[in-house]
């Protein structure tokens, strides 16, 4: 069997939903989104979806900004429900962070951010649960939160639905066809062959299997991240905001029914690799219990909280923490993946940027940082707190 499309997508996250849905949105035709299994359910469906915007270049800071504004008005945008809660977000850093805190911060309100930068004993105005003690700042930012990284990639398939793209799910590629340095199509588990000149590797954890069907090895570590859910005793009070303690190394994110998510800001998780076929997997609470002490010494109350279930995680991480928005070398063969864990927040605007490099268009951020090419003859040494400062 065989069929043709102008695009064919691999992978059916957040990513490669937005890139569809804006494809679309700029006249493409014929596209074909393929996911392995279900719309979401890779990295997508266990991402904790916090929304936060301290990034490090200007870039990043544009292209989150872009986003949230699609966040606060998914309905009207594009449709359905991102279960967007802007319940802010405040960012702990220890004293000799402060410095490069407020120098980044800065910039980013330049470009538009709406942020303050708080001495540790005021930060109980805005959340007086916190313990600032070993803080040397706290940047508030009221206009972040969280969202429902499941219900923004439904959302954007959707509305791609209704623009004409074609979704197929339980389906996998198996093979990317090539002639002379060029896409010509793809085969998949289905036994298809669809001939295509452009194919986009959205696949995520799986993007570097995905690669190596071109004959590419992409710069990408599956990292593990395990999550932690607890449910909040009954005197907790109100939910908290979102906060991320750089110095401690936690981070906590209310979900509904009094529960809290939860985990490590300390590890690299580039240097704990994972079988992306292990996302989702059980942890248990011998291993949960490093992280939600440091969640207790941040957030102290969180002590009180009962321990409900853990699961594993992760992160498609380049060696800079950002990134591959870019065609590769076998010409048609774009990327979209390496997202070091800002997949979600930064959909929007990915999906923005992959359909205007696509097309040929000027894309509205500059694309120049996420080229494939800048890791070439260079080793990239960079930290997870990279992702947010300079």
């Amino acid at each position: 069997m065989s069929r043709t499309a102008g695009v064919v997508i691999v992978g059916g996250g957040v990513t490669g939903a937005s890139i569809a849905f804006h494809l679309a949105g700029l006249g493409v035709r014929e596209i074909l989104l393929l996911e392995r299994n279900a719309l979401a359910s890779g990295g997508t469906g266990r991402s904790v979806g916090i929304l936060r915007q301290l990034y490090p270049t200007p870039q990043t800071t544009q292209m989150v900004l872009r986003s949230l504004a699609v966040f606060q008005r998914f309905g009207e945008a594009v449709g359905g429900d991102a279960a967007y809660v802007a319940c802010g977000a405040l960012i702990g850093v220890g004293p000799a962070m402060r410095a490069t805190l407020e120098s980044t911060v800065a910039r980013q309100r330049a470009l538009g951010v709406r942020a303050e930068v708080l001495d540790p004993k005021d930060v109980a105005r805005v959340e007086p649960r916190i313990d600032p003690a070993g803080l040397g700042a706290v940047l508030w930012e009221p206009d972040s939160g969280y969202g429902d990284p499941t219900s923004v990639t439904l959302g954007f398939a959707e509305a791609a639905r209704r623009r004409g793209v074609t979704i197929a799910q339980g389906v996998g590629v198996t093979a990317i066809h090539q002639r002379g340095g060029r896409v010509t199509g793809v085969a998949t588990t289905r036994g298809e062959s669809i001939d295509t000149p452009i194919v986009v590797n959205c696949a995520g954890l799986w993007s570097p299997a995905v690669g190596r069907l071109a004959g590419l090895a992409l710069p990408i570590v599956v990292g593990r991240h395990p999550v932690f859910v607890v449910e909040r005793d009954t005197g907790f009070g109100p939910p908290h905001c979102v906060y991320l303690d750089l110095a401690g190394g936690a981070y906590a994110r209310p979900e509904t029914g009094g529960l809290t998510l939860t985990g490590s800001l300390l590890d690299d998780e580039a240097n704990h690799p994972m079988d992306p076929e292990q996302l989702g997997a059980e942890v248990g609470h011998d291993e949960a219990e490093a992280a939600l002490a440091r969640t207790a010494r941040a957030m102290p109350r969180m002590i009180e909280a009962r321990y409900r279930r853990g699961w594993a995680g992760a992160f498609d991480i380049t060696p800079d923490w950002m990134p591959i928005l870019d065609e590769t070398s076998v010409r048609g063969f774009w990327v979209a993946a390496g997202m070091s864990g800002h997949g979600f927040k930064l959909s929007p605007a990915v999906g923005e940027m992959m359909a205007a490099l696509v097309t040929g268009a000027r894309p509205p951020v500059d694309a120049t940082a996420f080229r494939l090419g800048r890791f070439t003859g260079a080793t990239a040494e960079a930290t997870f707190v990279s992702s947010y400062l300079t």
